[in-house]
């Protein structure tokens, strides 16, 4: 089942390895990378942890999604921009039936952003901003102007709103990128059909967290293994879950 990276040239390969079927009306795909004794990030930032075919692999599951969906602190940690594909990748993204650039959906109960930074652009898709009834209201009135404000949950954001909110705009094609916390809710929710996963050949010691945060799962999820791609040691793991 292990096989090698498709090479730089062969890009229509690496996309075949992570398709989706055309006909899934929704599809939930997130992806991680860690180290081989389960840290998720060096120093605080997962970027540390990669090399250039996790790179590859990840501007891939992003050109091949409508939206990225990822939490405030993994967007201030990670210091997200929203994406503007050219060249090559905006050919890919045409290929694939996907818009010209994905929107970034950011999760946040705070809004504290600067409105100022590249998270914000000023042409379209514009950024959307997923948070509940609890958060500041004025902040959510100064965001308007920046940002699709979307109120989901009431106490706290419910990712089972904001999924049907991104399906009502017809974004089809989710890449969940983090961070753990979020995606242990999205877990409990049974809300993800798909993981990507790098391991990397590091060993890290102990302190970095893991993949998976927060409330423990009432069960183990199963997952089923779609392929095994490498490259420098590094493993590429695509699973979806069990059933879907």
């Amino acid at each position: 089942m292990r096989r090698v990276l498709p090479d730089v040239a062969d890009d229509v390969d690496i996309e075949a390895e992570y398709a989706v079927a055309a006909d899934l009306p929704w599809h939930v795909r997130t992806s991680f990378i860690s180290s081989a004794d389960g840290a998720v990030s060096v120093n605080g930032r997962a970027g540390g942890l990669g090399n250039a075919g996790d790179r590859r692999v990840f501007a891939l599951l992003r050109d091949l999604s409508d939206v990225i969906l990822v939490g405030a602190g993994t967007a201030r940690e990670e210091k997200y921009a929203a994406p503007r594909p050219t060249g090559a990748r905006l050919e890919r993204r045409r290929r694939h039936g996907v818009g010209d650039a994905p929107a970034m959906a950011v999760v946040s109960e705070r809004l504290e952003f600067d409105t100022g930074s590249d998270l914000f652009p000023d042409d379209e898709p514009r950024t959307i901003v997923i948070t509940s009834e609890s958060s500041p209201p004025q902040r959510r009135a100064e965001l308007a102007p920046y940002a699709d404000v979307l109120v989901c949950g009431k106490r706290a954001v419910d990712l089972g709103e904001a999924a049907s909110a991104m399906r009502a705009r017809g974004l089809r094609r989710v890449h969940f990128e983090g961070g753990p916390r979020l995606f242990g809710t999205a877990m409990a929710g049974g809300l993800v059909d798909e993981l990507c996963l790098t391991l990397a050949p590091l060993l890290t010691g102990p302190g970095a967290g893991r993949i998976v945060a927060g409330a423990e799962l009432a069960d183990p999820s199963p997952l089923l293994l779609r392929h095994v791609l490498e490259e420098d040691g590094y493993l590429f793991l695509r699973y979806t879950m069990s059933g879907r």
